[in-house]
């Protein structure tokens, strides 16, 4: 009897304190170069299945923050985020389209991605760490062949 109580408490302390984490389906991070300094900008589109339990809240990159927006189709949550590195205030857009200009001593990485989230019951912070895949535009990674000067 004493078994079968312990083995009753395991699974009541297992079910409560199992973490939760997406699923991720897709993660792809593009850079756009800009026309003007200062204009390039890191994009990042992440797909996860969804979880009612979870909110994601933002992507961490370094110690930088970049807001996220949020659009779910067909139990599938889609995330973007845009961060401009190069910018002199390092401008970032908020989910509403805002510009918004965090503090300046802030390292950017690209290598330890986290997607931060909180728990809608207990209000903790769960971090997931996301691999982007690159995704460039094929006519930018084409190496031009020499062209000779016609007026030599």
């Amino acid at each position: 009897m004493k078994t079968i109580s312990y083995i009753l408490i395991i699974l009541i302390f297992s079910s409560g304190c199992s973490a939760q984490h997406y699923k991720l389906i897709e993660a792809v991070h593009t850079t756009n170069p800009g026309g003007v300094k200062g204009s390039r900008s890191e994009n990042f589109n992440i797909k996860v299945k969804d979880i009612s339990k979870l909110e994601p809240q933002y992507l961490l990159a370094g110690n930088v923050k970049i807001p996220l927006k949020k659009e779910n189709r067909n139990g599938v949550l889609h995330l973007q985020g845009i961060y401009f590195p190069e910018s002199p205030d390092q401008i970032t857009i908020d989910v509403n389209g805002t510009i918004k200009k965090p503090e300046q001593d802030h390292i950017f990485d690209i290598n330890t991605m986290y997607l931060v989230s909180e728990n809608k019951k207990n209000k903790k912070q769960i971090k997931q760490k996301i691999d982007f895949s690159h995704k460039n535009n094929e006519n930018r990674d084409k190496i031009l062949p020499d062209i000779e000067d016609p007026q030599q």
